[in-house]
């Protein structure tokens, strides 16, 4: 018969290895005491895949919703008697910039719920390019080019509106609008941009003009003018008398007088076809050629 004494030693001795194994599972808590691991915990992956999608989610609402993680290293262990504890490491990146990222989960640890995130993004000082702004110069810098090519005489460019949008964590979408100005007066152009950033490429640039430049030689009295006067009164006369049913539209005589500043009038002679019968009429035009606006166009009774 085995002595008491002799047992509970045995149960001692029992007990105290199964907290050094404990411990070496990295199981200790606040109390003092081991977290042993139980038949019902969660798998270790089901812990860190819910803990990466909440610590995705916040990392997104810190730095947009591009923002992408690139995985380190985790570590896992109890650090309750219903709780284990997800630490981990990455590098988060948003529009070309990286973060260095650490977080931390606190876990339930039965069914891989997660009760708490806390995460914390470092700038990476060795990629602290401003893709955002190379990209709007560059830009800029390519719609002068194209402007220079196309404009054959001096001008200036005032970049007067901008726009930046990311399509995609490597693309910037660059558009605006810009007022050129030369001796003659001031035109308006719209541009757009299609620009890949890390490392910078232009995939393509263009503008539109929403009020072109007037004649480079300028003045009330130039035969440019008053040739652009003309084009613009014929052109909205087509367009009227079409609309009110001419037919076999053709112009002829026309008196043009320069009102003042870029505002010419225009009384221009038209025969067509109306309801069946042959018309000659007399219609008055007024234009900004500065502006290439028609501003009254009406018949001229007589």
């Amino acid at each position: 018969m085995s002595h008491p004494f002799l047992k509970l030693a045995a149960i001692a001795l029992a007990l105290s290895g199964c907290a050094d194994q404990y411990y070496d599972q990295g199981g200790s808590g606040n109390t003092g005491g081991y977290y042993p691991p139980y038949e019902y915990d969660a798998p270790r992956k089901d812990l860190i895949k819910n803990c990466h999608g909440k610590i995705r989610e916040k990392v997104k609402q810190r730095l947009g919703h591009n923002a992408r993680i690139d995985w380190g290293n985790s570590d896992v262990y109890n650090s309750g008697r219903h709780e284990a504890t997800v630490n981990g490491k990455g590098k988060a990146r948003h529009n070309g910039r990286k973060h260095q990222l650490h977080y931390r989960c606190i876990m339930d640890r039965e069914d891989a719920f997660v009760r708490n995130a806390h995460i914390e993004l470092d700038r990476i000082d060795s990629d602290i390019t401003d893709w955002n702004q190379k990209a709007v110069e560059s830009c800029k810098n390519r719609i002068r080019d194209k402007a220079r090519h196309n404009i054959k005489r001096q001008f200036s460019m005032d970049f007067t509106r901008q726009r930046i949008s990311t399509p995609a964590e490597r693309r910037r979408h660059v558009s605006g609008e810009a007022l050129i100005r030369s001796a003659g007066g001031s035109g308006k152009i719209a541009y757009d941009c299609k620009v890949r950033v890390n490392p910078l490429r232009m995939d393509s640039a263009s503008y539109r003009w929403i009020r072109h430049l007037p004649p480079s030689n300028g003045g009330s009295n130039s035969s440019n003018a008053k040739s652009q006067a003309r084009r613009l009164c014929k052109s909205g006369l087509n367009d009227r008398l079409r609309y009110k049913g001419y037919k076999y539209i053709g112009f002829t005589s026309d008196n043009v007088r320069h009102l003042k500043k870029n505002k010419w009038q225009v009384m221009q002679g038209i025969k067509a076809q109306k309801n069946g019968k042959r018309v000659l009429e007399t219609w008055e035009c007024r234009v900004n050629t500065h502006k290439s606006k028609i501003l009254k166009l009406q018949q001229v009774y007589r």
